[in-house]
This record gives structure tokens, C-alpha cells and sequence, in this order.
């Protein structure tokens, strides 16, 4: 299980990889479209998604409560996503005019961004120390049934 743990994080990390791609296809396509982004919009679902199912083989894995926080902590950074697209919105910006107050709302979206993707990359490195520290374990106990 410690193993799957280090391959759904490593795939976590993929998942939010992707989606940086897929908003600079939205952003730099020509035409501009609404349709566009719709990749950029099914990867944060996807994010979401892999996230959770994440978490849940942090918990059978029996990782500590800090590594299984980590893994469940990109969920909430896209929520945040979410939150900050609709306050830009809310104060008058569309995806056709980000000007002023809802132009700065929208770009802390980007900001936000780097952090969902620091956070996949420390929860893959919890997951690798988790499953190394694991097997450290095992070999310490396994040399000490040997000696006795």
C-alpha cells in the first residue's frame, strides 16, 4: 500500500503538471474562446479527483496525520481556485474583460496555482520518505528477529 501511496502522489503531481498545459492552452489560443479553457476546467475536476483518491490510500497506507494533510491539501487549493475565479467575476470581470480589482483577484488564480503544485511535490516527497522509512523499519526489525 506504501507503494501505491508514492505512485497516486507521483500521479497527483502529473495531474497538476497537466494543468498548467492546459491553461497555457487556454491562455495563449487564437481566437480567444471560452472553449479554450475547457480542458483547463475538466483538469481541476480531474485534480480533484486524483486528490481524494490520494488521501485515501494515504489513510490505508497508514501514514501519520502531517503526510496524509499534505496529500489531502491540494483539494482545498483548488476549491480556493474556485473561490477566487468567482470573486473576480462578482466584482464585474468576465472572461472577455479582466480589467482593475477583478483583473488582481483572477491573477492571484495563477499565484495559487504554484502553490496546488508545491504542495503536490511535498506530498511526493512525504510519500517517499513515508515508504523509504517503512522499509528502513522493516529491515531494522528484520535484523533484529535474525540476531536474537
Amino acid at each position: 500500500m506504501r507503494k501505491a501511496f508514492v505512485i497516486t502522489s507521483a500521479i497527483v503531481l502529473a495531474v497538476v503538471l497537466t494543468q498548467f498545459y492546459l491553461a497555457g492552452v487556454g491562455a495563449f489560443s487564437r481566437p480567444a474562446t471560452a472553449d479554450a479553457w475547457d480542458g483547463h476546467r475538466i483538469g481541476a475536476m480531474a485534480i480533484m479527483a486524483v486528490v481524494l483518491l490520494n488521501t485515501v490510500v494515504a489513510a490505508l497506507a497508514r501514514a501519520d496525520g502531517r503526510t496524509i494533510a499534505f496529500a489531502a491539501l491540494p483539494i482545498g487549493l483548488v476549491i480556493l481556485q474556485f473561490v477566487l475565479n468567482a470573486m473576480s467575476n462578482g466584482l464585474g470581470g468576465s472572461q472577455d474583460d479582466r480589467t482593475g480589482m477583478p483583473l488582481y483577484f483572477v491573477a492571484l488564480h495563477a499565484v495559487n496555482g504554484l502553490v496546488v503544485m508545491g504542495a503536490a511535490a511535498t506530498g511526493l516527497r512525504n510519500a517517499r520518505r513515508f515508504a523509504s522509512g517503512a522499509a528502513a523499519g522493516s529491515a531494522t526489525e528484520a535484523q533484529r528477529a535474525g540476531a536474537a
